[in-house]
């Protein structure tokens, strides 16, 4: 059974370093989530095919990630996975310079998101075992990720402007091999799961409250992973430069860091999971209408900043409500459930059905039509949410 919260609060020096890990890993991935679908295109790979190679990654960790988690919770290993499947992909990444051929790239890519799927749950288990009681703080913990990822996106696309741009390969391997090495000295407290984990686990899964929330969060993370995968290959058809488009990721994370900080925990508290939920597909339409009706590079690139009002908005009320509603004892599990399930279908289906739609209709119509996905859903969540305060305002 997973232990109570320590009262007197969380350890402040092992948040800290779990912050410096979140910081490192995310600045690894900085290097490489605007620029890989670039690097692809480059080598000839289609729009279509770019897309199904940007839809493996979630899509192996829909199974992988939950399997991973589940055995380093019973076991009580969390940070020494981390250590090793940090260190580990780097392997595949570094195979891409040499082997990318599409045959190579799928098994190059199946291999890296096996081994990437438990890096995202165990770090956020980790960090609200960290917290205990001050749980509802993950955001600020999260924000030094957006720390991270912001700079060294920005300096990535002008670093590799006018040159090689396999240079995005090495850079990771740089990142994330000292993030791996940060998590050898990590502080945080293990426990073991009691062994009705599955049976607990089967009750969290079945309940019908918990359904709706996720099939939701399902869908913000589908519609927002098409602005993800495909964003930077917008920016390169409007003609911007390796620069612009670096600048592009490193204002979303710089909003959304401050953001987080401050502003969406507040919102948080104020409004509950499933409000700040339905605020942010209001934001995903909006953005989307932006982008299909404003092709300028300066302002598409501008547009990312609405990332921490799309993204970080969704993340926010999913961890929330994926703790609140978890059995005594599965918090952390809860957590790698909603990561690699909810999380990896949707952006394996972003990706895959954006990357389909992208290539037989083009940037405008496919904007459109994720536009339309986007209020569509909202408005129905709305209306359940309007349903249920009707029926509990008559008991």
């Amino acid at each position: 059974m997973s232990s109570d919260p320590d009262p007197r609060g969380p350890d402040r020096a092992a948040l800290n370093h779990l912050k410096l890990v979140y910081f490192t890993v995310f600045a690894s991935y900085g290097t490489t989530v605007l620029y890989q679908s670039l690097y692809w295109r480059r080598v000839g790979i289609s729009d279509a095919g770019i897309g199904l190679l940007l839809g493996i990654q979630p899509l192996v960790t829909i199974v992988a990630g939950p399997l991973w988690s589940l055995a380093a919770d019973r076991l009580g290993i969390r940070a020494r996975l981390l250590t090793i499947v940090t260190a580990l992909t780097i392997l595949p990444t570094l195979g891409m310079i040499w082997l990318y051929s599409y045959p190579w790239l799928v098994v190059l890519n199946v291999l890296y998101a096996l081994l990437w799927a438990p890096i995202q749950p165990l770090m956020d288990s980790l960090a609200l075992d960290t917290l205990g009681e001050e749980r509802h703080r993950y955001g600020v913990v999260r924000a030094f990720g957006s720390m991270g990822y912001a700079p060294v996106a920005w300096l990535t696309g002008l670093a590799i402007q006018g040159r090689d741009i396999r240079m995005v390969f090495v850079a990771y391997a740089l990142l994330m091999g000292l993030a791996s090495l940060l998590t050898l000295r990590m502080r945080v407290p293990q426990t073991a799961l009691g062994l009705r984990v599955g049976q607990d686990l089967g009750r969290l899964l079945r309940d019908r409250g918990w359904q709706r929330f996720m099939a939701a969060t399902f869908v913000a993370m589908a519609v927002h992973q098409v602005t993800n995968s495909f964003g930077g290959l917008y920016l390169d058809t409007l003609g911007a430069s390796e620069g612009l488009i670096g600048f592009s990721g490193a204002i979303g994370s710089g909003v959304q860091t401050l953001l987080m900080l401050g502003a969406l925990p507040a919102m948080l508290k104020r409004w509950g999971s499933e409000r700040l939920l339905l605020f942010s597909f209001a934001m995903l339409a909006l953005r989307f209408v932006l982008w299909a009706s404003i092709p300028v590079p300066l302002l598409a690139a501008m547009n990312n900043g609405l990332l921490a009002l799309t993204f970080g908005t969704a993340l926010l009320a999913a961890v929330d409500y994926a703790d609140k509603h978890a059995p005594r004892g599965l918090e952390a599990t809860s957590q790698a459930m909603v990561s690699s399930l909810v999380t990896g279908l949707g952006r394996a289906t972003g990706s895959m059905g954006g990357g389909a739609l992208y290539g037989a209709l083009g940037p405008v119509n496919t904007f459109v039509i994720c536009a339309a996905v986007a209020l569509a859903t909202g408005l129905g969540m709305g209306a359940s949410l309007r349903r249920r305060a009707g029926r509990e305002a008559s008991l």
